[in-house]
């Protein structure tokens, strides 16, 4: 390999795979805060707007499992929609206990001003993108797919008692005390 090519190539990093998704996530959400600059909604905001809009009526419950977040999370951001009056509650005909969410007129006329600037932020990304969008799609699907399958595991066997050798096999336990 010639010398300049070498050069020119990233260091190879030796990182987990988690990082990697972390370090995607956190770029995307700058560059998203950078799209909607100025429109007084957060990208996490506009998510949660955009699920709204296109779910329809929903209980929190179910909103934070198609977000795949924490449900205290997704209260915090519908408590923030519900107080500048772009959200309402309804009653839940399934359940006279619970209530369902809905944007209001003024809530679906937030999604018209900010859809300008995040679709043009969309296509900015997907003509930088090296292949296929649907491409992209089948990966971040699998990769999402993998997380689930992983959790799933990993929440099964929580439940079992540590290993006994568990701290040898663990990478980052602190052993210097030894």
């Amino acid at each position: 390999m010639p010398a300049d090519r070498a050069a020119a190539e990233p260091p190879q990093r030796r990182i987990s795979l988690p990082f990697e998704i972390f370090t995607l996530s956190q770029r995307m959400g700058t560059y998203l805060d950078r799209a909607l600059e100025g429109t007084g909604v957060r990208p996490a905001e506009y998510a949660v707007y955009s699920l709204m809009l296109e779910a329809g009526p929903r209980t929190p419950s179910e909103l934070a499992a198609m977000l795949g977040m924490p449900l205290s999370t997704l209260s915090t951001y519908v408590t923030t929609i519900l107080g500048r009056g772009d959200a309402r509650r309804i009653p839940n005909p399934a359940d006279g206990r619970s209530v369902r969410v809905v944007l209001t007129d003024q809530g679906r006329a937030v999604v018209r001003r900010v859809n300008p600037p995040f679709g043009r932020a969309v296509a900015a990304l997907e003509a930088s993108l090296d292949r296929p969008v649907a491409d992209v799609r089948v990966v971040l699907r699998e990769v999402l797919e993998a997380i689930e399958l992983a959790d799933a595991r990993l929440a099964a066997t929580s439940a079992d008692p540590p290993a006994a050798d568990q701290t040898a096999a663990d990478p980052v336990a602190d052993t210097s005390s030894s």
